[in-house]
């Protein structure tokens, strides 16, 4: 079977996805950014480079193979988890890699103040990964249990790899939704 990933178009636009989905803010054009003690929604567009995206998420569905071996730093131990801080922040923080026994995967997640904000970053990275993805690759939207958001997987040769998430994380008194990008080693299917 002939590696996806040796065409350095295809790394190009893997390394893209992975990175838009923490991201979503910035891919989306929105930024939910702390300003003093406000929390306030920026609706300026942003430039994104679409090229430099699908490098960067190309890059992360190369080094899922290997656990992220190479971009890992600064384990913290918890009861059956292992965070790793990792430097390679192409969506502008909040990327840590995860890992339940030798099962790692890389995730980002942006919290964002409602419904609305989250589905448009949520849209606009689905929009910015399906253009780094290879022909190759599929997209599949699931369903999440009790209305709670929205889930894209996608695959390789029937192997889910990565997805794209909007769920609703508010509680009593907020209503945040978190918009995730996670990609996973391949052995790590869903």
């Amino acid at each position: 079977m002939k590696s996806v990933f040796n065409n350095k178009t295809i790394k190009k636009s893997l390394k893209v996805a992975a990175l838009v989905v923490t991201a979503g803010t910035l891919v989306s054009g929105y930024a939910y950014q702390p300003v003093g003690e406000k929390d306030e929604v920026i609706t300026e567009k942003r430039t994104v480079d679409q090229d430099k995206i699908c490098q960067d998420l190309g890059h992360l569905f190369t080094k899922s193979r290997d656990g992220f071996s190479d971009i890992r730093k600064q384990p913290s131990f918890y009861n059956k988890i292992t965070i790793w801080q990792t430097d390679y922040q192409p969506l502008n923080g909040g990327c840590e890699v995860w890992q339940w026994s030798n099962r790692y995967s890389y995730v980002c997640s942006r919290v964002l103040p409602d419904e609305q904000t989250a589905t448009l970053a949520f849209d606009e990275a689905n929009r910015i990964i399906g253009q780094c993805l290879p022909r190759s690759w599929s997209q599949k939207e699931v369903t999440l249990p009790d209305q709670k958001g929205e889930k894209i997987q996608y695959s390789i040769n029937g192997q889910v790899r990565g997805s794209l998430e909007k769920v609703s994380t508010g509680g009593l008194f907020s209503k945040d939704w978190t918009v995730y990008l996670l990609i996973s080693s391949p052995e790590n299917t869903q």
